[in-house]
């Protein structure tokens, strides 16, 4: 239901952040990424998707109604966090995709026990790739594969798919082969999805 039955207002909750949706829409449009008829909902709890409901995106409410409190944040900051929650919808929604051999490769088996932890800040604002794990573009990446897949697709759609620039990054941080052949299954797996060869 997408309108309230008492009001008429919207109940989703997308009328309050409309600025992050727009740019989380033109960078995924930028870089080439068809629609896949995802919805983001704003829900009390903690953001995240479904592997059921591969096409609903929760984001935790407080980020964006807070009067100012410490747990809101800014734009830039909601436009990563739906960036890399799109990167969780995305891979649910070609789930057959993470059993061919190329995925497993670069980022493992998606498929083990989830058992990350809520606490863990992740800083979706930041748009360089992090120094301290040289398989990994951030800390946060590197808890499991699934999140692991979600900060690279951030990345990768946050620099609107530009694979020459980010590793002209990742030779300056000196990264692992690991870190591109995950951005290059990635860009051919989207190059692929729009018919290229």
């Amino acid at each position: 239901m997408a309108t309230c039955p008492w009001c008429g207002e919207d109940a989703t909750g997308r009328d309050l952040i409309p600025r992050a949706l727009r740019r989380a829409r033109r960078l995924l449009i930028v870089t080439r990424l068809r629609d896949w008829h995802y919805r983001v909902v704003l829900r009390p709890g903690v953001s995240g998707v479904a592997p059921r409901a591969p096409k609903v995106i929760e984001i935790d409410r407080r980020y964006v109604t807070g009067k100012r409190r410490r747990d809101e944040i800014s734009w830039n900051m909601l436009t990563g966090l739906l960036l890399h929650e799109l990167g969780h919808s995305f891979l649910y929604h070609h789930w057959s995709w993470t059993r061919t051999g190329r995925f497993r490769r670069a980022f493992g088996e998606v498929r083990k026990a989830y058992r990350v932890a809520d606490e863990h800040w992740v800083d979706f604002e930041r748009r360089r790739i992090a120094t301290t794990l040289t398989d990994y573009v951030s800390a946060y990446a590197s808890t499991h594969p699934q999140e692991d897949f979600a900060e690279t697709f951030r990345f990768y759609v946050a620099r609107r798919g530009r694979l020459r620039e980010l590793f002209a990054e990742f030779g300056r941080k000196r990264k692992g082969v690991r870190v591109y052949e995950k951005f290059l299954v990635l860009h051919d797996f989207v190059r692929g999805l729009r018919g290229w060869k």
